[in-house]
């Protein structure tokens, strides 16, 4: 099976070295079966950026894929990840366009997915959910439809667009109006500091007039979607005590104090009935929106009810009066609550997992100390380890209070008005004609723009390939194909647009 994806690869990438296909789609279809088993060579490469031989195997493929396309690669090591790098420099070209990529991928519970191994990718004739049947034939089949799905880590999150970037490359012949730069990062997931290492050590090849970021789902109608923005963040773990060790709840009952009744209390203190965030300033930074953004909301098609039914979400709720509004805004979750123990106890301590997600106006810091002083303000001495008998003696309410370490991360939001940006949406509009693609100002998750900001002050915009329901991050994970074929003509469009 591998030799033969090896063969099929290689004939892909060298057939189109010769001449410009006049249409892409038309490219693509007669292409799929080839591009399909790349990406499922792609994709059966385990990703966790912990495992660092498979990080390695990856960037040699990666590599090979790039040498393909005739794009110079070439892999820069760094102490802990390496990163993967290619270019195909366009004499006379008046824009270096710079795509940051990521293939590492999120760690996997094997139990939990509907398939041997999340690294034996399964291509499925329509979603896992509506019980469509495995694709059988895959090694020889030349047509895939729209409707067909890969069902592996990373399929989504973030191979898929590497895969649409390559192929796209494939499409216009290797011919590019413009300077085209990929950079391919292996430690995106958790954070790590090989990006860092290589802007500091390779600010030359590093250098562009835009960065293009290639991550993050669709929006939900399933239009091309642009995004000038992503939400960054903080975590913190609040540990709320009332006795140094759990008593037996028969005999003490009534008399101690729960840690989870405490620590309940503490949490539905910090918002209101309605799920607005209650603590003070919490939303001070960005009230009110820019009128420029609020028309840009609603621009977005409003797909709320169809995504109610899909997720079975009976009501909703909050400081935003649209999806759209609420990404723009600081947003406050208690990932985990956990506490007590087994054997009729009640519990003396109880910690909670918050994480904040927020926008570029914030200071992650100010956040912080924002949550810490509600906690204080309902009555708790706040300390920074575990109390000891004597401290916890000493208050009638005690919590102990830590960021968590890598949990913090810079927002970032891009004019959509700039000069050199706008020739994204005017390539689109070319492409798809004006109300057919989305525009989004800031994406919910965390994309790693900041190094590049910095370090470069380069204008940055995100372009968002893959299916909005493709399970990112959790079992099952899958790309959509006709996302896939989509995305190359999309992508192929703005390599080729002057």
């Amino acid at each position: 099976m591998k030799r033969i994806l090896c063969a099929v690869v290689f004939s892909l990438a060298a057939s189109p070295a010769s001449a410009q296909p006049a249409d892409v789609g038309d490219f693509v279809r007669r292409h799929q079966g080839e591009i399909v088993r790349e990406f499922l060579e792609l994709v059966a490469i385990p990703n966790h950026r912990a495992d660092l031989p498979s990080i390695k195997r990856n960037a040699e493929l990666l590599r090979q894929m790039l040498e393909r396309r005739g794009m110079k690669p070439e892999v820069w090591e760094t102490p802990t990840a390496p990163l993967v790098y290619g270019e195909r420099l366009v004499p006379g070209a008046t824009r270096t366009i710079l795509f940051y990529i990521h293939f590492d991928g999120q760690p996997v519970d094997k139990a939990n997915w509907k398939q041997d191994d999340p690294f034996k990718p399964v291509v499925r004739a329509g979603s896992l959910e509506e019980g469509a049947p495995i694709v059988t034939d895959v090694a020889t089949r030349e047509s895939f439809p729209d409707h067909f799905r890969v069902y592996a880590r990373s399929a989504g999150d973030d191979k898929g667009p590497i895969q649409a970037f390559v192929s796209a490359m494939d499409a216009i012949g290797g011919k590019p109006a413009q300077n085209i730069k990929v950079i391919l990062h292996g430690e995106e997931e958790g954070g790590g500091p090989s990006l860092d290492h290589v802007i500091k050590n390779h600010a030359d090849k590093l250098r562009s007039d835009v960065l293009i970021i290639l991550d993050g789902p669709q929006h939900p109608s399933d239009k091309p979607t642009i995004y000038y923005g992503a939400r960054g963040g903080a975590g913190l773990e609040v540990t709320v005590y009332t006795a140094k060790t759990g008593m037996h709840s028969g005999n003490y009952g009534n008399w101690l104090p729960d840690a989870n009744v405490r620590l309940s209390q503490l949490i539905s203190s910090m918002f209101t009935p309605t799920g607005t965030v209650a603590i003070d300033g919490f939303y001070d930074d960005v009230l009110p929106l820019p009128t420029a953004a609020l028309q840009m909301f609603k621009e977005v098609p409003d797909v709320n009810d169809a995504m109610q039914k899909l997720y079975g979400v009976g009501s909703i709720d909050g400081a935003a009066s649209s999806l759209q509004e609420g990404l723009n805004l600081p947003a406050f979750s208690v990932h985990m609550m956990k506490g007590g123990e087994v054997g009729g106890v009640i519990a003396a301590s109880s910690t909670a997992e918050i994480a904040l997600r927020l926008v570029k106006e914030n200071s992650p810091r100010v956040m912080v100390d924002r949550i810490i002083a509600h906690i204080r303000k309902q009555g708790y001495f706040i300390v920074d380890k575990d109390p000891d008998t004597a401290t916890l003696a000493a208050h009638p309410r005690i919590a102990k209070v830590t960021t968590r370490a890598g949990a913090v991360s810079g927002a970032w939001r891009t004019d959509p008005d700039l000069p050199a940006v706008t020739f994204i949406a005017d390539a689109f509009r070319a492409k798809y004609g004006r109300g057919n693609f989305v525009r989004i100002r800031t994406l919910g998750g965390g994309i790693p723009a900041g190094p590049f900001i910095n370090a470069f002050q380069v204008p940055v915009v995100g372009i968002s390939l893959a299916n909005y329901d493709d399970n990112q991050h959790t079992d099952n994970e899958n790309l959509r194909l006709g996302h896939l074929w989509k995305g190359i003509d999309a992508l192929a469009a703005l390599m080729r647009y002057r």
